[in-house]
């Protein structure tokens, strides 16, 4: 027992021994690195153009924001209003072939050609009428469907017309 007790007492006493000799312990300047040290001059070197931006206001940032809204709000006011546009063009188109064609056909009925000619152009037109008012309905349709939409979505109708103050 007594070998045991020895052995704990060399082996505390090696350990003690170490420590106070160790150069993390004692300060041994050697093993301390310096901590660099940094000029004006060297910090200019490395700043990027966003630096010398000076930081915004809140107001400044309020103002950008309503900026941004604003034009997007006028982009979607355009857009719905192009769209609208381009539908009602479809419609007026349609409705000026159904007119020609009736115009047409009524000049034929009016003023009967001879034999076949007459009722081939009357065959010919009555088809052309059929397919001017189907593309007619059917643009009608497409701007009925448009406008469905604009509403689902919360779109002023004056938007779909056009009539907006910028």
């Amino acid at each position: 027992m007594k070998k045991r007790h020895l052995l704990y007492f060399f082996i505390l006493a090696i350990i003690c021994v170490i420590g106070l000799y160790s150069p993390a312990v004692s300060g041994d300047s050697r093993q301390q690195k310096e901590s660099p040290y940094f000029s004006n001059e060297d910090i200019e070197k490395y700043k990027s153009p966003s630096d010398n931006k000076t930081p915004k206001t809140r107001a400044e940032a309020v103002e950008t924001k309503k900026r941004a809204e604003k034009t997007k709000k006028q982009k979607e006011k355009e857009y719905w209003c192009k769209r609208a546009t381009e539908y009602r063009k479809k419609i007026e188109k349609a409705q000026e072939d159904v007119e020609e064609t009736e115009k047409k056909l009524a000049e034929i009925e009016g003023n009967p050609l001879p034999g076949e000619k007459s009722k081939k152009a009357l065959k010919q037109l009555n088809s052309k009428l059929r397919k001017s008012k189907k593309q007619l309905r059917n643009a009608e349709r497409d701007l009925s469907d448009f406008e469905d939409e604009a509403h689902r979505k919360g779109i002023p109708p004056g938007w779909l017309r056009c009539q907006f103050d910028w």
